[in-house]
């Protein structure tokens, strides 16, 4: 049996401190030592980009998928970037698919970006990467829950895992809705994480536990058995001797033993 540990995180933009974070945050992930790492709001501007930084250090093959667009205020002036979607990985990675979600106007571009990875066991994994709306809006929401059920609903893989941040909390209508409809488990609780989770770095600081990013799986090829996990936790949490963490999120964790 092999171990592949998955970490999924916000990387935040170039909000904050955006060069200490940034470090902060390889240098935890040098320590956590993951197999798979899936990432949102990953900063793209010229000569500036943070998939490709995290890569450089950890020295891992990496995917990016383009998306939302815009203008944004760093180190001084306004310019133009992206805010994708990104992969990391020890194995050999191919994005395969990108879904465009149901928007809005005023948050559109939300995406799904689907990679397959090639384990050393052989075993093939589709891995699917999102970030869905920060508006409460909520039958927006349980739209993209369904567009990411036809998405991620396939039988071709080993394992088919699916990572981001979700803007919505374990039990609310949307991600019921998801993982009911495309017969996903919540990897956290598989993996016996402990309660309760949070990952919403400012609402931790005033003491309130909010987790609004997750990784979910189908049952494996051939049966209607789920993989298993261990090792479920939070990551990414702590701060450097300022006060500053990594990200406005904390990572979340878990870890798959293939058969």
């Amino acid at each position: 049996m092999a171990h592949v540990k998955i970490i999924t995180i916000n990387t935040r933009k170039c909000d904050g401190d955006y060069r200490t974070r940034i470090d902060l945050l390889a240098e935890q992930l040098q320590q956590l030592k993951p197999e798979i790492i899936a990432c949102q709001e990953c900063f793209c501007c010229n000569g500036t980009d943070t998939l490709k930084f995290l890569d450089d250090e950890l020295k891992m093959n990496a995917a990016f998928t383009e998306g939302r667009s815009k203008k944004r205020y760093f180190e001084g002036e306004w310019i133009d970037s992206q805010s994708g979607l990104g992969l990391l990985s020890v194995f050999p990675i191919e994005v395969i698919n990108e879904y465009r979600l149901p928007s809005v106007p005023e948050d559109n571009d939300r995406k799904v970006q689907q990679a397959e990875i090639s384990l050393s066991s052989g075993f093939k994994m589709l891995i699917n990467n999102t970030h869905l709306t920060h508006l409460r809006d909520q039958k927006l929401k349980l739209l993209q829950a369904e567009a990411l059920v036809n998405a991620v609903k396939t039988k071709n893989y080993d394992y088919n895992i699916v990572c981001g941040d979700f803007n919505s909390t374990i039990n609310s209508d949307e991600l019921t809705f998801f993982k009911s409809h495309a017969n996903f488990i919540d990897c956290y609780t598989a993996g016996d994480g402990a309660e309760p989770r949070y990952s919403l770095a400012d609402a931790y600081a005033y003491n309130k536990w909010i987790c609004v990013d997750h990784i979910f799986a189908a049952p494996a090829k051939g049966n209607n058995h789920y993989p298993e996990f261990i090792n479920s936790g939070i990551v990414l949490n702590e701060p450097n001797e300022k006060g500053l963490y990594p990200s406005d999120h904390f990572g979340i964790t878990t870890t798959l033993i293939t058969d």
